[in-house]
């Protein structure tokens, strides 16, 4: 599941076998032989979650059930960082849990291997860190399983597990991450053994950022061929027209037309006597009115002066 890889719990069927008080090793042994039938290194036992994984199962009997809530609310991962498992690096935890009358850890194991999310849990490529706590109540058993991955690389705290000693196994190189499509966005295909939070470490991505993107939520289990958007398509951003701005240089004055000078009557008298067309207009008739006139004039003139 999402970021904790199986976390899921099955209840078994009543039985007649009861587990030893080693319970929790047994239960380790037990996945580390699942491990090796798959030619896988075994899981290296680690105190702290040993501590963590006790602490839960015996939360779950105080309650009479399975869970993977604890107390305060909290979720594996968070409660192997808060018990201090990486020292400070990035962390993964997967949390397998079963009950059931009379169970056995080998019966546990038997149930876990029936779905893909508690398989990973057991076989995941990543994990190299175990813990694991047992407990009965009333004839029930109750088994908590937690397998962990450092991403530097094993836990500082892991010691070799259960039989025969093994040499540390080197954290597993990462798989090969999708390119860019053409319009920029990543989208990736699930491989086998993967899961979202394995995913989110590939790319780098935060893994509330991968869910959101492909509306998924913790609890969601996703399964190789299945595509993921790692980085979706950039937005467009639209570009700014230019716009105009004031010029700090004032505009050239317009010209103003000067007004026309207008002729004096005396220059429009002279300029109208002395056009030929004039003439010619008004007639001789009028020429001899005129001459009339002035001579009437000089007449009256004259004998004012005498």
């Amino acid at each position: 599941m999402a970021a904790l890889g199986a976390v899921s719990f099955l209840e078994a069927p009543r039985g007649e076998a009861a587990p030893r008080a080693d319970g929790a090793s047994e239960l380790i042994d037990a996945v580390n032989q699942l491990r090796a039938a798959n030619a896988m290194e075994p899981l290296n036992v680690d105190p702290i979650l040993m501590r963590v994984a006790q602490t839960q199962n015996d939360y779950s009997l105080s309650i009479g059930q399975i869970t993977h809530y604890g107390p305060d609310g909290s979720r594996p991962r968070a409660q192997a960082i808060a018990a201090g498992y990486g020292g400070g690096s990035t962390v993964f935890i997967s949390e397998n849990i079963a009950m059931g009358s009379g169970l056995t850890p080998l019966q546990a194991v038997e149930w876990w291997t029936g779905d893909a999310p508690h398989l990973n849990t057991m076989l995941g490529t990543y994990y190299r860190d175990v813990g694991a706590g047992a407990g009965q109540s009333d004839g029930d058993y109750y088994y908590t399983l937690m397998s962990g991955y450092v991403a530097s690389g094993l836990s500082a705290n892991s010691t070799v597990p259960s039989g025969d000693a093994v040499e540390p196994v080197a954290a597993p190189p990462l798989q090969s991450t999708s390119t860019p499509r053409a319009d920029g966005a990543i989208v990736h295909a699930v491989e086998p053994g993967q899961a979202l939070w394995t995913i989110a470490a590939i790319y780098g991505v935060d893994l509330n950022d991968l869910l959101r993107l492909n509306d998924l939520t913790e609890e969601s289990l996703v399964q190789p061929g299945d595509l993921l958007i790692v980085r979706p398509p950039p937005t467009a951003t639209a570009t700014p027209e230019p716009t105009a701005t004031a010029s700090s240089t004032p505009a050239p004055p317009t010209a103003i037309p000067s007004p026309t000078p207008r002729p004096s009557v005396v220059e429009v008298v002279a300029s109208t006597l002395g056009d030929p067309a004039f003439w010619r207009r008004v007639g001789l008739g009028a020429l001899i009115v005129a001459w009339v006139g002035l001579l009437v004039g000089g007449i009256a003139a004259a004998r004012r002066r005498f």
